[in-house]
């Protein structure tokens, strides 16, 4: 299997982590049916992983591409159902520098949608954008979403590593 795919489904593991979410015993867990609605109603291209997310690669133009997923588990605050979007950007060895944690932190406070985060994989970083919104959304708003992760996380990948990983 291509290392790209495999840290491609470490990071959704890592991000499903971060939503404290866990079904023991589950071979495939089933995908929310209100995103695929949303996504066929827009015409969107997706496969649907062994969690039951939707991922999509788009296409970001100049011969990138970014995947996004829109996770199907969600979390519930105070009855406010949560769902998140989320893409990973770049991987680096060590802890991150503290110019790049403050550059990142600095964007967390600018950007309108979403916020960058960290995860840690095996011995190595990935760096995360994602943005949380209402699970019982509409087309215009979850495309919103995914368009937002999507140019945020290339945008990085493209400046600090000149790749096209994700």
């Amino acid at each position: 299997m291509p290392k790209k795919v495999v840290g491609i489904i470490v990071v959704l593991g890592l991000v499903m982590a971060w939503c404290a979410v866990a079904q023991v015993g589950a071979k495939r867990k089933a995908s929310d049916p209100r995103v695929e609605k949303l996504l066929k109603d827009m015409g969107a291209t997706y496969l649907i992983d062994d969690d039951g997310d939707f991922k999509m690669t788009n296409d970001v133009g100049g011969g990138r591409t970014q995947n996004v997923y829109a996770l199907s588990t969600t979390v519930n605050l105070s009855g406010l159902e949560i769902r998140v979007v989320a893409s990973p950007s770049f991987t680096f060895k060590r802890p991150m520098n503290a110019e790049l944690a403050n550059r990142l932190l600095e964007q967390n406070a600018t950007v309108k949608l979403g916020a960058w985060q960290t995860q840690k994989l095996g011995d190595e970083y990935v760096a995360v954008f994602s943005a949380q919104i209402a699970a019982e959304t509409d087309s215009g708003t979850l495309l919103t979403a995914i368009k937002a992760v999507t140019e945020t996380a290339d945008e990085l990948e493209k400046e600090l590593t000149s790749k096209d990983v994700f």
